[in-house]
């Protein structure tokens, strides 16, 4: 491929490995051919990509989200190897992760302030690759020191702030959180962070609920072992905890959360179910009990903001297996397995 006439660097690779989604468990590793840099574009060489809840049901077919074929991967790390003639923002050599689409900033949804709700949206992601040309109003550059790795936690990372918000916490607030995936993880950094003084995780693994008390849990569960609502109970003088969060996506575990929440508190629905799951929520409860149900899809402009606080927290130990592009089929089945907290995919990684 020839280089764009002003570009930054004087020749770009031609050809990239990928991972495609092509339907129903079917991934496939391709080498593909990269586009032409456009003027606002930026050509980005992936470092890490992490496996999310989101990919692994698209594979598996239970989230209607997008149509194959695409290249999957939306939690990306990388640094720019080459900008178009347009581009400030960044330069090469810089280090940087990206958000996820672009919306129309026209319809309805994104002149309220939901761009995730925008149906004209386009994915812009590709992480499941070598590199990637992504358009450069959703590259940001990383904080000094943060490893091209690490940036592959700022997408998660603004889901949990956005989850956080959509709580309303306060100063002193109690929180329960069921799950401590990478999601339940980064919600517990994120709540002490805007003020909980008391967060209490819920999970079966005792290495998440260890990684959870260093995340900052002030009481962690084994929801095999223990009744996890007679312990919030106890907590609590017998209220209930101020807000529920369910990190998982499991209809079971949605009911339990439903339970958590005091007279007036909040559930907040932050995990990824199946496309068909459901759970009963009993509507004289909602009544006199005055709970607020809310739903915490993606984000809407908390990205920025995330990427300054990777540079503010410790989040290395949620990092836990890496496995090279040509491995991304067993990275994935790590992923299924909860083998770990975040697994990452990287052409380099071993």
């Amino acid at each position: 491929m020839s280089p764009t006439p002003g570009a930054s660097q004087p020749t770009l690779p031609a050809r990239s490995l990928c991972a495609v989604w092509h339907g129903v468990n079917d991934l496939r590793l391709e080498e593909q051919p990269i586009p032409a840099l456009g003027p606002t574009d930026v050509l980005i060489e992936v470092a890490a990509c992490g496996v999310c809840a989101t990919d692994l049901h698209l594979l598996d077919g239970s989230m209607p989200l997008y149509k194959p074929p695409k290249i999957l991967g939306h939690e990306i790390g990388g640094t720019v190897r080459a900008v178009g003639t347009e581009v400030q923002t960044v330069t090469p050599g810089d280090q940087v992760t990206m958000d996820t689409t672009v919306s129309c900033r026209c319809c309805f949804y994104c002149r309220e302030g939901y761009p995730f709700f925008c149906a004209n949206r386009r994915s812009t992601f590709a992480g499941f690759s070598e590199y990637f040309i992504a358009p450069a109003e959703v590259v940001y550059r990383l904080p000094a020191g943060v490893e091209p790795a690490t940036g592959a936690l700022a997408e998660p990372l603004s889901c949990a702030i956005r989850a956080v918000e959509r709580a309303e916490l306060r100063p002193a607030d109690c929180v329960a959180i069921i799950g401590a995936g990478a999601i339940g993880l980064l919600t517990v950094a994120v709540a002490r962070l805007t003020g909980a003084t008391r967060v209490i995780v819920s999970d079966p693994d005792p290495a998440r609920r260890a990684l959870a008390e260093r995340m900052g849990a002030a009481c962690t569960v084994d929801p095999t072992r223990e009744d996890l609502q007679a312990i919030v109970t106890s907590l609590t003088d017998g209220r209930g905890v101020d807000c529920a969060f369910e990190a998982v996506g499991n209809p079971r575990l949605m009911q339990q959360a439903f339970a958590l929440p005091r007279r007036g508190g909040t559930m907040i629905q932050i995990g990824v179910p199946p496309a068909d799951a459901q759970f009963t929520v009993p509507a004289y409860e909602i009544f006199s009990r005055e709970l607020t149900i809310r739903g915490s899809f993606i984000r809407t402009n908390e990205f920025r903001r995330a990427v300054v606080l990777l540079g503010a927290l410790d989040l290395a130990p949620l990092i836990t297996q890496r496995f090279p592009l040509r491995g991304v089929r067993a990275a994935f089945e790590a992923a299924k397995g909860r083998q770990g907290i975040r697994v990452l995919v990287g052409p380099a990684a071993g």
